[in-house]
């Protein structure tokens, strides 16, 4: 009788269907607003990579500085592979109208293009290659506005008085004045309460000539940090509780929001890129310092007085090396 069953089973499990082979496969997911991939074990197909896909990053990537624009609650309908194109269809708040969109959809064509032979991944009647995410072949940095602005009667020492205070570094008091002097009278002007509009004007001068440095929210510690105070509209570079620099910026519309805002909070600096390409916006940050997972410091042409960044926080082009150069991965950076 054991004989009998014993054979019953073996029978049983030879007819039984094979279960899938899990094999390792890359999913894509983003550092920064770049994509990046990690590795995970998962049976073949399209299907098995995006279920992985969806259940996110793991902590130890997400201290390292990875995430993804994938909401949760969101799950595989099908994934139909037709000759070279996959059509795949999406439950939960996938189709969301937001910022982070076409970064899904990236990570989404990256993961399934990877997964099986299919160059083309269609998604709500839209098809998408890889080619529709990759950068350009040159890379083109930024560069400041070439309108001269208005000038001050003596831009000096206008000059060197926002150099005492770290508004300027050093170097910069060369008695032209520039883009550079713009901004850094755009942040005394933002610190101080005053009308942003980079002009040197009556009462600008007048607060000149009593102001004292900036200083940072958390003047503890010893090494350095970075802070960014939103409603100042300054980014605060801060060694041994010191103010050493004082720079204007711009950060998201959004206020706290994920969604095009630049929410508070202590992070540190994940990665420096000195080139770095945005998948959702598909454009270059020039010297980005990544804090969190996603958001970033970067040089932009454009930092006008008040929020209009979609998250990160841009600052002058003459004044984004400094900032790079400045920090380190690990770097604490808060956001009030």
């Amino acid at each position: 009788m054991r004989r009998f069953l014993l054979l019953v089973v073996a029978l049983l499990v030879l007819a039984a269907p094979a279960a899938a082979e899990a094999k390792t496969v890359k999913i894509y997911v983003l550092r920064g607003e770049a994509l990046s991939s990690v590795k995970r074990q998962a049976a073949a197909g399209p299907e098995a990579a995006l279920k992985v896909l969806l259940q996110g990053v793991t902590a130890a990537e997400r201290k390292k500085g990875y995430g993804t624009a994938i909401p949760s609650g969101v799950t595989v309908t099908s994934a139909e592979e037709d000759d070279d194109k996959v059509e795949v269809e999406l439950g939960g708040s996938f189709a969301a109208a937001d910022v982070s969109y076409l970064a899904r959809v990236a990570q989404v064509v990256y993961t399934v293009t990877g997964a099986s032979d299919a160059e083309e991944v269609e998604i709500r009647g839209r098809t998408f290659t890889r080619a529709d995410f990759a950068p350009p072949e040159e890379y083109t940095a930024p560069k400041p506005p070439t309108k001269k602005p208005a000038a001050p009667r003596d831009p000096q020492a206008v000059q060197a008085k926002l150099a005492q205070l770290g508004y300027l570094p050093e170097d910069a008091v060369t008695g032209k004045w520039d883009y550079r002097s713009q901004q850094a009278v755009l942040a005394f002007q933002s610190w101080e309460g005053l009308e942003r509009d980079g002009i040197v004007g009556g009462m600008t001068l007048q607060r000149l000539d009593g102001a004292g440095r900036p200083l940072a929210t958390d003047r503890t510690g010893a090494g350095k940090k970075v802070e960014i105070i939103r409603g100042k509209s300054v980014v605060l570079l801060v060694e041994a509780g010191r103010v050493v620099r004082v720079i204007h910026t711009s950060t998201g519309v959004g206020n706290n929001s994920t969604d095009m805002g630049t929410p508070s909070g202590t992070f540190k600096v994940t990665r420096k890129v000195e080139e770095a390409w945005s998948v959702p916006f598909k454009s270059w940050l020039d010297h980005a310092v990544y804090w969190g997972t996603g958001l970033a410091l970067y040089g932009a042409t454009d930092v006008p007085a008040g929020p209009a960044s979609h998250g990160g926080a841009r600052v002058p082009m003459p004044e984004v090396q400094a900032v790079f150069d400045f920090v380190e991965v690990g770097t604490p950076v808060r956001v009030v």
